[in-house]
């Protein structure tokens, strides 16, 4: 076998040394990596690669000196890390460092520098303690210092409006724990989001409506009624309830129903003719005698005398009419609950009379019915029909008289309504079909001897803005 010749012998020795020298100053490099930490390497969020471990306790306690700022809403709380007896531990974070890399100082760890390995990256936590008690304190503490519970809506007399309730917010403390901890624990992010439940106002009620109205009423001489009722939710509001005025034109609805309780089949030509001069501006009292002598089957009083048990029937035991309109011959007298009342008079219309209630109720029946419900069909099942009752309000719609409550209203809100009057009452009955709700309102004024038109009227025209800005209210 041929020897190899000199030449390759220093050959393999120069390649040889070289690749001990490449070998040597590698291990000096990764004996050098060792001073400092590896790349990857974060201690409570903070980057510390190529720090030493000096290097980075001092910057990890720099950082943990630092006060959290926590937002509650839209304010900026500051929490002072003594406030909750903060203390970290930096014997015992080096101990944590020195134990996540303790596995460098290996063969492997030789190997995986030599072969520039990707190293997993390496989190630890911060060796530290906080008051948890405390901490509960200093946010009991913010609560009480920024919450605040929800606001009710607030009655604006002067512009006849409600302001909407606020909205309320409390801290939850027990949500918020769990951030400000790891805020607290955390040397890159002190920050915290504190947790922060809304709670939704009170709702508007009809008390507050009722103060606005008998606010609103105080400059008033005489006696008034009002009754609002919510078509939707069914809540109702009676100022002055039981007190029985004159029926005035205002009975005339209770004269409509009637005439469609008796009709089989849609009115003709002329008793509609009938009805929307009964039922319109021109208030025909000589058409409404015509639509009670249809009801009385040619009697005019017996008409009145079937109106009167029809609304007995339905409950509105305060309601009657003895005779028909304009007639000067008392027959008899009728009793009734308001009437009855020695506390309160109106001196009411001996021939037909009714409460601001029982035609607030009637209303409300016809509009049931329309929507095919409510006690008109419940006690006259065979008599009514959605279409006709729908039929009522499109007539009640058409009547326009640029006063009372259609003046207190948005131009073109839809609404269906009577009015009435005499010397001494005035009054206006009607269903508002508003954006957000559709509501009854009737309002009854009296003063003895004389009411004056320049009073009655603003006054309705008030209660009438009111009561729908309650029903709308603006954001």
């Amino acid at each position: 076998m041929r020897k190899p010749g000199r030449a390759a012998i220093w050959v393999v020795i120069i390649v040889g040394g070289v690749l001990l020298a490449l070998l040597f100053s590698q291990f000096m490099g990764y004996r050098a990596s060792l001073r400092t930490l590896p790349a990857g390497m974060t201690v409570a969020g903070l980057n510390v690669e190529g720090m030493t471990p000096d290097q980075a306790l001092a910057a990890l306690e720099s950082a943990f000196a630092q006060p959290v700022q926590l937002s509650y809403r839209d304010q900026t709380v500051t929490l002072a890390v003594e406030n909750v007896d903060f203390r970290f531990d930096a014997d015992g974070t080096r101990a944590a460092i020195e134990q996540a890399v303790v596995g460098r100082r290996s063969f492997d760890g030789f190997l995986a520098y030599l072969f520039r390995r990707r190293q997993t990256p390496i989190e630890i936590a911060p060796a530290a303690t906080f008051s948890a008690s405390r901490l509960d304190g200093f946010l009991a503490t913010v609560a009480r210092q920024r919450d605040h519970p929800p606001q009710p809506p607030v009655a604006l007399p002067e512009a006849l409006t409600f302001r909407a309730g606020i909205p309320g917010y409390a801290l939850d403390i027990e949500g918020s724990r769990e951030p400000v901890r790891a805020a607290l624990l955390s040397a890159a992010n002190r920050q915290a989001e504190l947790v922060v439940r809304e709670s939704a106002p009170p709702p508007l009620e009809m008390a507050q409506l009722e103060d606005m109205l008998n606010g609103l009423l105080i400059p008033f001489n005489g006696i008034a009624s009002i009754f609002v009722k919510d078509l939707r939710t069914g809540e109702e509001l009676s100022i002055g309830p039981d007190i029985a005025f004159a029926g005035t034109s205002v009975l005339k609805i209770a004269v409509m129903t009637q005439v469609y309780r008796v009709l089989d089949e849609p009115p003709t030509v002329e008793q509609y003719d009938w009805l929307t001069d009964t039922m319109g501006s021109g208030s025909s009292n000589f058409k409404a005698n015509l639509l009670l002598a249809l009801v009385g089957g040619g009697d005019g009083f017996r008409g009145a005398e079937e109106l009167t048990a029809a609304m007995g029937t339905l409950g509105l035991v305060n309601t009657f009419m003895i005779t028909p309109y304009d007639e000067e011959t008392l027959p008899y007298t009728v009793v009734t609950p308001a009437n009855s009342r020695t506390d309160i008079t109106t001196n009411p219309d001996p021939f037909m009379q009714t409460t601001a209630q029982d035609i607030g109720l009637l209303l409300e029946m016809i509009y049931q019915c329309s929507h095919g419900g409510g006690a008109l069909l419940a006690a006259y099942p065979d008599d009514y029909t959605p279409e006709e009752c729908q039929q009522m309000l499109d007539i009640m719609s058409q009547n326009r008289i640029d006063s009372l409550i259609e003046a207190g209203l948005p131009p073109g809100t839809p609404l269906a309504h009577k009015h009435g009057w005499g010397p001494d009452t005035h009054a206006n009955a009607g269903i508002v079909f508003s954006p957000q709700a559709d509501f009854v309102l009737v309002v009854y004024l009296y003063n003895p001897v004389w009411l004056e038109w320049g009073v009655s009227n603003p006054l309705v025209n008030t209660i009438a803005t009111a009561t729908y800005n309650y029903f709308n209210p603006t954001p």
